[in-house]
């Protein structure tokens, strides 16, 4: 064997190999030579009679046309028909109809009660174990509330289901984008691992700093009204908290330019966002709030990309001088610091910087609205039950006890709210530990019952990409599967008194909130939220702040009413409390 025989060999190749390379270079060589003798006849096709050659350039793209848009029109009808067979096995929800589904008690329900997460939740519930079938338009769709279908779902078969950009996803991309919450594939993986290192538990510490600088701020704001009779409409103040909150993790801003940024753009966004949800016709239709959601759009990505284009440029220009903030193992960096810190020089450019704007935006939605309506339905649900007020309120004085209830804090003064903060004044910090909040344990009850109970996020939706069974009916390819997350958390079989607000449920462990499947606030399995422990820590501080400063009353008769279009849920119109 020569030295080039054995090296072809072991780089996999062989004589026969190259024999192969030379036929393909022959062949390459015949068809150089086609297609200059199919040019030639071309032109002079086109010298002697241009009208065949203008004919054949019609029937050329006739048949493009043909085959990009009527077969694929014909293999979509055709996939439909397929999914309507084997689907109408399927028990089918009331109110079907063979034009349009299930299209019109749907959007009946719209603004009114019951409304239409309550109509999948009481479909899913009456069919379970097996899906109901929904039809919306001509979209095929099926309900389930069964936790082992739920969990084949998000788990067992999670390559099976894809996140459903189109319909259910599709009113919010302008917020979500690419990032974690619709990107599937390589992609996901890129982001979960990368955003996962950005959250390890040393920026929890930082969490509990922030919460409670904001509390201490809203604290203020409620000792100007206490005792006066003067309303104080919370849901809003909850919802500008919990931005302050996750902008200062994440970008470290500060609560005066939070304030002024996200209400003016952030928040009108999301508004819109619902909307179109339930009313689609609004993301075609060329009004004047189209184009002001349009502008508003354009103004936020503009915002964020300008942040993290001057935080790239500052760690990395030619005078910068490294420090600690550099390095994703310091633990005081904000989020965004720690995600920078994982990008390389050479990877860096405009894609990265839209990939990370939206990455920010997805941190934005699912950092403050699920914390929100978490903090404003657990006040309400405790300012009705005096007793459970009175455990929640002593839990929290007790855990405080060592530290001062003033509004007006040492910390809540401070000039500078970054996100970085020195060992003297972790020592003289007038919170409790990460590790002593631990305690409040009947407050967080409290949090997760109400997330048990409000289901906030009330569907989440998945696309069938391959034939399979659910609660042993088969699902064919291409349909939409609608995980009814209040259907399974009202189940009165899975929750004892489901109607009822028992926080005692999820004190002392007593209730398997991982591995059943029942329990869905922040998903289960692999696609789980990354940033629940976040969510939690974050509320437990800021209700255990209120609680021991402050006496909340319920002001109006319209307080507890839910949102019928907004997601996460939220109070249909507000809610009003006295302080004293």
């Amino acid at each position: 064997m020569t030295a080039r025989t054995t090296d072809n060999y072991l780089n996999g190749t062989t004589n026969k190999t190259n024999e192969d390379s030379g036929l393909d270079e022959s062949g390459s060589i015949s068809e150089r030579v086609l297609s200059r003798i199919f040019l030639g006849l071309v032109a002079a096709l086109f010298v002697h009679c241009p009208e065949a050659l203008i004919f054949a350039a019609f029937v050329v793209t006739l048949e493009t046309i043909f085959e990009r848009v009527f077969v694929r029109l014909a293999f979509d009808v055709s996939a439909w028909f397929r999914r309507l067979w084997y689907l109408r096995r399927l028990e089918i929800a009331p109110g079907y109809n063979f034009a349009i589904g299930h299209t019109k008690p749907l959007f009946e329900a719209v603004g009114k009660y019951p409304c239409t997460w309550d109509l999948f939740a009481k479909w899913s519930v009456a069919a379970q174990p097996r899906p109901v079938r929904v039809q919306i338009f001509t979209r095929h769709c099926v309900v389930i509330a069964d936790p082992v279908s739920i969990k084949r779902v998000f788990n067992t078969n999670i390559k099976n289901y894809g996140k459903d950009t189109e319909f259910a996803y599709n009113p919010f991309l302008d917020i979500l984008g690419t990032g974690l919450v619709t990107s599937e594939g390589e992609s996901w993986r890129r982001q979960r691992q990368r955003i996962s290192q950005a959250l390890r538990m040393e920026i929890l510490d930082d969490v509990v700093d922030i919460s409670t600088r904001a509390v201490n701020r809203l604290s203020e704001k409620l000792e100007k009204i206490r005792g006066t009779g003067k309303e104080i409409e919370l849901a809003e103040e909850f919802r500008l908290l919990t931005l302050q909150v996750i902008g200062e993790a994440i970008l470290s801003l500060s609560p005066e330019e939070s304030d002024e940024v996200m209400p003016e753009l952030y928040l009108p966004i999301m508004e819109e966002c619902n909307r179109r949800s339930l009313e689609p016709w609004r993301t075609f239709l060329p009004t004047k709030a189209f184009f002001e959601h349009k502008s508003r759009v354009k103004k936020l990505n503009a915002y964020i990309t300008k942040l993290i284009r001057k935080r790239w440029k500052t760690k990395h220009s030619a005078t910068a001088v490294p420090n600690e903030n550099d390095s994703i193992d310091n633990p005081h960096a904000d989020i965004l610091d720690r995600v920078l810190a994982d990008v390389p020089k050479s990877e860096y450019g405009p894609e990265v910087e839209r990939q990370m704007c939206d990455e920010i935006k997805t941190f934005l939605l699912a950092g403050h609205e699920t914390s929100a309506a978490m903090l404003i339905w657990t006040m309400w649900e405790l300012t009705k039950s005096p007793e459970k007020m009175k455990i929640a309120t002593d839990e929290a004085k007790r855990v405080y006890k060592n530290f001062s209830s003033s509004p007006s804090s040492p910390l809540s003064k401070k000039q500078t709210t970054t996100a970085t903060t020195t060992k003297e004044e972790k020592e003289g910090r007038d919170h409790p530990s990460r590790d002593e909040l631990n305690q409040l344990e009947y407050i967080v009850g409290a949090l997760k019952e109400s997330l048990r109970l409000y289901s906030v996020v009330p569907v989440v939706t998945r696309k069938c990409l391959g034939d399979d069974y659910l609660g042993g009916d088969f699902i064919p390819k291409g349909t939409t599967v609608i995980i009814s997350v209040q259907g399974v958390h009202h189940r009165e079989d899975l929750w004892k008194n489901a109607q009822y607000f028992e926080p005692k449920r999820f004190v002392g462990n007593e209730t398997d909130e991982t591995g059943n499947y029942s329990y869905l606030p922040f998903i289960q399995g692999p696609r789980n939220c990354l940033g629940q422990y976040l969510a939690l820590l974050e509320a437990r501080v800021v209700m255990a702040n209120l609680l021991r400063k402050f006496t909340f009353k319920s002001s109006r008769e319209s307080n507890g009413a839910k949102h019928t279009k907004m997601i996460p849920i939220a109070p249909n119109d507000g809610m009003w409390f006295t302080v004293s």
